[in-house]
């Protein structure tokens, strides 16, 4: 059984309070505050409000280097072709067309693989190494090069 865990950007910059890079894991919930809804990420004792369109979840598997693969995640396998992970319908995938870097990753119109699949989770542990993220690391969707 995988470990479910979220990490998301902290929207205060505030690095007594958290990690001086900004992202913060544990779990995430929504709750309603002052008539808006807000995004949350707590990991006892703490609890940070952060970014929604960072959230991203914990893959349950580690790359090469034995760091953790989770959605949102950038990564190169040994050819240096660079993919990354994203939700689909049922569970998380990686984009097999890296000229498709940049566009909405939750648009269905893209070929991409499982990352459910047996081999794929041999891949990516034996193969991957992750380089960044599509928050942090923009410039890696752009051209593909690092």
């Amino acid at each position: 059984m995988r470990e479910i865990k979220f990490r998301g950007k902290r929207l205060d910059n505030d690095i007594q309070t958290g990690p001086a890079d900004g992202w913060v894991t544990g779990f995430y919930y929504q709750g309603l505050c002052e008539g808006e809804v807000r995004h949350f990420i707590a990991s006892y004792p703490c609890v940070w409000e952060v970014d929604p369109a960072t959230v991203g979840q914990y893959t349950g598997l580690k790359d090469k280097n034995g760091k953790e693969i989770w959605e949102g995640d950038i990564f190169r396998d040994n050819n240096e072709v660079l993919r990354s992970v994203f939700r689909v319908t049922g569970g998380l995938a990686f984009e097999d067309n890296p000229v498709s870097f940049g566009y909405d990753h939750r648009a269905p119109v893209y070929s991409y693989s499982s990352i459910a699949e047996m081999q794929n989770v041999s891949w990516l542990s034996q193969c991957c190494e992750v380089i960044g993220n599509i928050h942090d690391n923009p410039e890696l969707l752009k051209g593909g090069e690092q």
